[in-house]
């Protein structure tokens, strides 16, 4: 199977309005799906197209779509555009059509090629004259545990969600203004919040001292207090050193100053923010805010149903 990476930028911004992790019964409800018959989650359409649909939840209303698989007889790249831009929420029919009309792919195609597309992979293959085309939530595994002091309800829960964060990123302060605080509430007994050090030192330069005093904080049991502090305030991050920042922060945080100012100096932080970064990398997370609730990509970490979606994908057995 040929990996490809050329649909990625489109589907990036794939919102909550993805039919993937959704409710059955609110997938056989789309527009692009009403002229076909269903006989239990396999659809099929006049022109013989059909969609089956992989679930997961077996209790009354608890079914949700985590995948797709479409076959489309007259091999229509158009008619696998449509299909595809219903099951994501995106308007993808003519990026799917450029794609699928080059050499190197159509080239590929007897043998499958597959597009990396955050938070999905797409695959497409030929059957004959049929385009087949799978749709699948990416599911990463291999993550790193933190430390207590970074982790918000019952650390022994099943369920995880994580955010690789910068403190310097704007999109990471939206999030944490936007949703996180609706996110907290959803924690209980079966689900924590862990928090991951992802500073981007090449677009924010206090990123890392940034994260390597919050560390500091946490070592003194305050870094959630530091972090939601931090990320309220805009005054450090465009000024030269913005140590006594975080220290007016960790103070008010309620730190032992001389302890933290000790850490500061000694760079105790260091190997945490490290770990950090090495762990993102070796999972393939280059961009901040990246969250996951348990293998799965949360598609928009600014909006609270977002997660709340796909908890309850993650939930369904």
């Amino acid at each position: 199977m040929f990996r490809a990476s050329v649909l990625t930028a489109c589907l990036l911004a794939t919102a909550a309005s993805a039919q993937i992790v959704q409710p059955l019964s609110s997938t056989l409800r789309l527009p692009a799906l009403s002229d076909f018959a269903a006989k239990g989650s396999t659809l099929t359409a006049k022109d013989g197209t059909t969609v089956t649909l992989g679930t997961r939840g077996s209790a009354p209303g608890t079914v949700y779509v985590e995948s797709a698989a479409v076959t489309v007889p007259s091999g229509s790249t158009t008619r696998a555009g449509e299909l595809l831009s219903a099951l994501t929420g995106e308007d993808l029919t003519a990026p799917v059509v450029q794609y699928l009309a080059q050499p190197g792919v159509q080239a590929q195609l007897m043998r499958g090629v597959t597009a990396n597309a955050d938070p999905f992979d797409v695959a497409f293959s030929l059957s004959g004259k049929a385009l087949v085309m799978k749709v699948t939530l990416q599911q990463v595994s291999g993550f790193a545990p933190v430390p207590a002091g970074r982790v918000l309800g019952d650390p022994a829960a099943p369920y995880v969600i994580r955010m690789y964060s910068d403190f310097q990123c704007p999109y990471c302060q939206q999030a944490e203004l936007e949703a996180v605080p609706d996110v907290v509430k959803m924690l209980g007994r079966d689900v924590r919040f862990e928090f991951h050090h992802l500073p981007l030192v090449s677009l924010h330069p206090n990123a890392r001292a940034a994260a390597e005093a919050s560390v500091c904080a946490e070592r003194q049991g305050k870094f959630f207090a530091f972090k939601d502090a931090l990320f309220r305030r805009n005054d450090w991050q465009r000024t030269a050193n913005p140590s006594a920042v975080f220290q007016q922060v960790a103070q008010a945080s309620g730190v032992n100053v001389a302890t933290y100012r000790s850490c500061v100096a000694d760079r105790l932080g260091q190997a945490a923010v490290d770990d950090g970064i090495a762990e993102a990398t070796r999972l393939g997370v280059n961009g901040t805010p990246t969250v996951f609730i348990g293998a799965y990509r949360v598609p928009n970490p600014y909006d609270a149903s977002s997660y709340r979606a796909l908890l309850d994908f993650v939930r369904a057995k």
